[in-house]
């Protein structure tokens, strides 16, 4: 199976773990990242479907004509029936992984079969119908999976999504390499319900979002509410549920700080009451280290390599791995933010870095 990272990244990176929130005092797991779920569900069936060649659906002639599905032809039956509703309702502004798109683009052909036949329930003319009509669709999805046009249009998306990660990736590496310590935070940044949800002026929220960014932005490079920044990531992300939100990683400096924990609320509490006017909301990641399986935030030296991986491939993974499925359309402008390299010198004062 072609995977852009690995074995089942999005299983590995443990997604309820990283993001949630708090509802009445318990945590719950965010329908938008639960679709994100099903969106790579529906890319691994297409990769199976456009890689195999034999019939999906017949007929059992034993028992009056049933339907026989092969297994890539009953998971597709049920990804079919469970429709993309749910999915284009949710994430409105979004474009999907291209495999994704193409199943969006013939998903209607068999519809009305789906949605009022179980398969097993299917007999005689109706059976006969759904199993000339599935294996057209098949044929369809098999055509164009394998075009050059759409070869080419996979190229483009892996290579921007690669893009992003190594990038992301770099940075982290040259932070480390220019700095010995660091305290990284991750923050969640939102809004109180019902404000600024884009669901009848998404263009204008959209605008004002991105002011409050900005100011937030500005005020950490200043030193507010807390000095010592010495880098950042940032990815906005938009769900038609629970509106907009940002993920926000911060690296700062271990020589003047220590406790990560009261440092993130600090940061959640400006931009809360400072930056948004008290309409803002945030979750503190660091306040909950213990629940993470492999931590990669808190103080972490440049010595300490299994952190930094979890750092990388797990807490800063979401920012720019999530893309691989499903990301803000271009039209929104830019959703991912981080700051530049620091300048490394040739040339190291002191005493010689150690191993560890």
């Amino acid at each position: 199976m072609n995977m852009l990272y690995g074995n089942d990244w999005l299983a590995s990176v443990e997604l309820e773990k990283l993001v949630f929130e708090e509802h009445k005092g318990s945590e719950c797991f965010h329908l938008e990242e639960s679709l994100i779920l099903e969106v790579k569900n529906i890319e691994r069936l297409m990769q199976m479907i456009g890689s195999s060649v034999e019939p999906l659906f017949s007929f059992n002639p034993r028992k009056e004509e049933a339907v026989v599905c092969r297994n890539h032809g009953r998971r597709l039956f049920t990804v079919l029936r469970r429709g993309v509703a749910t999915i284009t309702h949710t994430l409105p502004y979004h474009e999907m992984n291209p495999y994704v798109e193409v199943y969006f683009k013939h998903v209607d052909k068999l519809s009305s079969f789906c949605e009022f036949w179980p398969i097993d329930a299917m007999r005689g003319k109706v059976a006969e119908s759904f199993v000339l009509a599935a294996n057209d669709l098949v044929l369809e999805l098999r055509c164009e999976l394998s075009s050059a046009d759409f070869k080419s249009i996979l190229r483009r998306f892996k290579r921007a999504s690669l893009k992003r990660t190594k990038g992301l990736e770099r940075y982290i590496d040259d932070l480390f390499q220019k700095y010995a310590r660091m305290l990284v935070l991750r923050i969640d940044l939102s809004y109180e319900s019902g404000y600024l949800s884009g669901r009848l002026d998404f263009g204008s929220d959209l605008s004002v979002v991105k002011r409050h960014w900005s100011k937030m932005q500005k005020n950490l490079h200043k030193g507010k509410p807390v000095s010592g920044l010495l880098g950042f990531a940032c990815k906005l992300e938009y769900g038609h549920l629970k509106g907009f939100h940002f993920h926000l990683l911060l690296f700062y400096s271990g020589s003047e700080h220590r406790q990560d924990g009261g440092l993130a609320r600090m940061i959640g509490e400006h931009w809360q009451n400072s930056v948004t006017e008290e309409r803002g909301r945030f979750y503190n990641c660091n306040s909950n280290k213990q629940r993470y399986r492999d931590v990669g935030i808190g103080m972490i030296k440049y010595d300490q390599k299994d952190r930094i991986e979890v750092l990388k491939n797990k807490v800063a993974a979401y920012l720019t791995k999530i893309d691989y499925w499903v990301r803000l359309s271009p039209s929104v402008g830019r959703s991912f933010f981080k700051g530049n390299s620091p300048k490394l010198s040739s040339t190291r004062r002191g005493r010689k870095r150690s191993n560890g």
